[in-house]
């Protein structure tokens, strides 16, 4: 029997070995979790970018001054990121979004050498950067070197047919149609690539609104990167030397945003991206004054998601966590754009419904929690969908109190109300009558402050 047992625990051990390292090696590689059709793509994309390398060493004359351009360009950027670790940011934050402005080297290659450089540029770039930077998934980098090497490949294709080999200052910027041909070869490199990169997010993310990935905030960013990037260029085809003038305000904007980003983190919710509780209660405290001042409409929602708890035994709480999230997307679409979302805490929600009175924000609430309860999320380890859905308390300013305290006391107890009510559903705060007791000497008695609205002598 004991050899038996002996063997059976070996096996057993073995297969759990085997497993784990199975899953590792998914994890490194996340190529085969990846959807069918998204790895179809991605292997497209890095055919066509193997092809355009192809293509461009076939067409392309090697000589050594665009060698000498390509070198001193790469050679900042490399520089640039090198600095930048010891200068800037020394440990990038996972799961936000950074803007490495990689573009202001590679589009001076595109603007200045052969496409055959505008596809190449990237390649010791992204390498530099997955070795000091953040090392990511294999799929990923390739596809990352992929895609925005055919957007280099594609925008040089673009400079040369529209302005030939001339790599001169005059080719550049020297007449409207020179400067007509820049900035259109500058949005061929952000097409080609915004199209790639959406569209593996649209295969790889079901539901993903790409608008949130390529906001109002991307594109500002973006213009002021391309500009750089042109005036790198202009100066690399006056004297190569002089874009070593371009690495200080280059760090500098890279310092601006990060700042950006780590307020934007101190202000976000890492689990649902929407806006923490202290940060909702600064914009809703800023509403209420505004609504004091203007007698303006104001009401908040509190939302809590019923049975959460439940979710978290049943499912665990990386499903519990996925379902939040999916219960933070339903809340903020169809919002206006001056309601405001954030998350309060655990599985509990508030929104800020400016210029909306109590009847108002009752009918938003009902439209918020039939939403909500169409959402379903999808639990791998159990093969089954899980369904939630919310209560929600509804409070006015003036009607249920005249701050920010005072609202979320009375939503509170609405919401409670809900829960008792046997939750999936809304409760309006009653009309909450501020009093106080009269302690002249004469007996006591409640007043009601809202009645006591004469002007001081």
């Amino acid at each position: 029997m004991r050899p038996c047992r002996s063997g059976a625990s070996a096996l057993w051990g073995v297969t759990a070995i085997a497993k784990v390292g199975i899953a590792r090696l998914e994890r490194r590689s996340q190529f085969w979790v990846m959807p069918p059709r998204a790895r179809a793509f991605v292997v497209l994309v890095d055919a066509v970018y193997a092809a355009a390398i192809t293509l461009g060493l076939m067409t392309t004359h090697i000589n050594v001054r665009d060698v000498w351009t390509f070198t001193i360009l790469v050679g900042c950027a490399l520089l640039s990121i090198e600095t930048s670790l010891r200068l800037v940011w020394r440990h990038p934050q996972d799961g936000t979004r950074a803007n490495d402005l990689l573009a202001v080297w590679t589009i001076p290659v595109a603007l200045l050498l052969p496409p055959l450089y505008g596809a190449l540029a990237v390649v010791p770039l992204l390498g530099f950067s997955h070795l000091r930077v953040a090392k990511r998934a294999l799929v990923k980098l390739l596809f990352s070197i992929a895609a925005t090497g055919l957007a280099g490949f594609g925008a040089a294709t673009i400079r040369v047919v529209l302005s030939g080999h001339d790599a001169t200052l005059h080719a550049l910027v020297g007449t409207p149609s020179a400067a007509l041909a820049t900035v259109a070869c500058v949005a061929t490199r952000y097409a080609i690539n915004g199209i790639l990169v959406g569209e593996v997010v649209a295969l790889t993310k079901q539901g993903m609104r790409l608008r949130a990935h390529f906001d109002a905030e991307y594109w500002v960013i973006s213009a002021a990167e391309s500009c750089t990037a042109v005036l790198v260029a202009i100066a690399c085809a006056a004297s190569a030397y002089t874009i070593l003038l371009a690495i200080p305000p280059v760090l500098v904007f890279q310092r601006t945003l990060l700042m950006s980003q780590f307020r934007e983190a101190a202000r976000t919710d890492q689990k649902t991206g929407l806006a923490n509780s202290s940060y909702w209660r600064e914009v809703a405290e800023r509403a209420v004054a505004r609504a004091r001042s203007g007698h303006d409409q104001l009401a908040i929602l509190l939302c809590d998601v019923d049975h959460f708890k439940e979710v978290n035994d049943r499912f665990g709480h990386l499903t519990g966590d996925e379902t939040l999230r999916a219960v933070a997307s339903a809340l903020t679409e169809g919002m206006r754009p001056q309601d405001f979302v954030g998350r309060f805490g655990g599985e509990e929600f508030v929104v800020l419904l400016a210029g909306s009175d109590l009847d108002q924000a009752r009918h938003a609430a009902e439209r918020i929690r039939e939403h909500v309860a169409e959402v379903s999320i999808e639990a791998p380890n159990r093969n089954e969908w899980v369904r939630v859905t919310i209560s929600i308390g509804v409070a006015a300013f003036r009607d249920s109190g005249h701050s920010i305290n005072e609202l979320l006391d009375a939503a509170d107890s609405a919401l409670y109300a809900a829960k008792a009510a046997g939750r999936n559903c809304v409760r309006v705060a009653e009309h909450t009558r501020q009093q106080t007791l009269d302690l002249t000497p004469e007996p006591a008695r409640v007043l009601d402050l809202r009645e006591q609205r004469a002007p001081a002598d």
